[in-house]
């Protein structure tokens, strides 16, 4: 017969199913507030992320509080005494006076039979001696918990006396009892849960989260780095590709409200001309928020022939080192002491007496205007000196 069919644990029981639905409520609940932090940050969205934020702290503090208050409210647990035997102690390591005992008992109490319980009790390192295998101890125990066990290191006379004259057998390793509540269940449930809120959230934005894998590389919004674009036929609000086009040449200019130093709008501006079928170019022109590509004519050698840069070669704008260039401004600017407060222009093009791509940095200032060069893989040959 093992103790665990007394009121108290059936009882336990009882209340495990409305224990673990509060556990998947909570679990679901803070899941999908993290998601909508993560997911909101990720795609941009302020009043997503600020929300999933606010209710995860929402919780947090109902959760404190209405713990604190429902343990105020309970009624203090009967407690009981009973005499146990130590069948087994195990002391851990500790760096404090108190260690921690794993202990195994048998406990006899006064109103049923005899059981085992496990459980482990901070001892002052003084006393472990006093606790050997198969001494007769005092416990206290709540009347409706008995696997909540605590050794009386210090008990009254009358238990001490009662300890000292009795002698225990074994109880079965059959009637270890254990807590209900701790099997684990409503950390399993949690867990699950929690995972559930954070898929639902992800679900009901997972075309603003998945967007790049769209065909054509595109990002939110359809259009790559989460732009619109509008190449000749208008499709844009906040980027746009327009071109103008002569008899053998043609030049295209890509517009953006964001700055072109922006880690990575470079590249996804350089992929939205790519769209309008802008991919090489026999001059390039980056500014603060646009970009200007010559394009190539109707030369069969790949030269443009006609316009200003007639017969000059091209090159693939996609080869360019634009994760380089944000880095060459700020060096241009600080090598020539104009700060960061002037106006800046990059230009790209074949050098008219070398043949070889070349790179210049122009930046100005209030004192004047420098300029640095740099070789096609970003590296400077020749730094921005001081205006003079």
């Amino acid at each position: 017969m093992t103790i665990t069919e007394t009121s108290g644990s059936t009882e336990s029981r009882r209340d495990r199913p409305a224990t673990l639905l509060g556990s998947a409520l909570t679990g679901g609940v803070v899941g999908a507030a993290l998601a909508a932090v993560v997911v909101g940050i990720i795609i941009g969205k302020t009043a997503l992320w600020g929300s999933g934020a606010g209710f995860f702290l929402f919780v947090v503090v109902f959760t404190v509080v209405s713990g604190r208050r429902e343990r105020a409210r309970a009624p203090q647990p009967e407690k009981r005494r009973a005499l146990a035997m130590i069948e087994s102690r195990r002391a851990t390591s500790g760096e404090m006076a108190d260690v921690p005992v794993s202990f195994v008992l048998t406990v006899a109490p006064e109103d049923r039979p005899a059981y085992r319980v496990a459980f482990s009790q901070a001892i002052n390192l003084v006393d472990i001696a006093n606790f050997p295998p198969r001494r007769v101890v005092v416990v206290e125990y709540p009347a409706h918990e008995p696997w909540d066990v605590t050794i009386l290191v210090q008990p009254d006379a009358e238990w001490a006396r009662r300890a000292a004259e009795a002698s225990m057998d074994s109880a079965p390793e059959s009637t270890l009892v254990r807590n209900p509540r701790a099997e684990g269940a409503h950390c399993l449930v949690s867990l699950l849960a929690i995972l559930l809120g954070a898929a639902v959230v992800v679900l009901l934005f997972r075309t603003d989260l998945f967007r790049d894998d769209d065909p054509g590389g595109q990002g939110a919004g359809g259009h790559p780095g989460g732009v619109e674009v509008s190449a000749s036929a208008s499709l844009s609000a906040s980027f746009s590709v327009s071109g103008s086009t002569s008899v053998s040449s043609r030049t295209s200019t890509a517009r953006t409200t964001e700055s072109m130093l922006q880690e990575g709008r470079m590249r996804s501006t350089v992929e939205a001309l790519a769209l309008a079928d802008v991919s090489t170019a026999t001059a390039f022109r980056i500014e603060e928020h646009t970009m200007s590509a010559s394009g190539v004519g109707g030369g069969a050698d790949g030269t443009d022939t006609g316009g200003p840069d007639a017969g000059q070669p091209s090159f693939d704008l996609g080869s360019l080192p634009y994760e380089r260039l944000p880095a060459l401004v700020r060096e241009a600017r600080a090598s020539s002491g104009l700060g960061t407060d002037g106006s800046w222009r990059i230009d790209i093009g074949h050098d008219a007496g070398t043949d070889t791509l070349v790179i210049r940095v122009t930046v100005q200032g209030a004192q004047g205007t420098a300029t640095l060069r740099a070789d096609a893989r970003g590296r400077i040959t020749e730094p921005a000196a001081a205006p003079r």
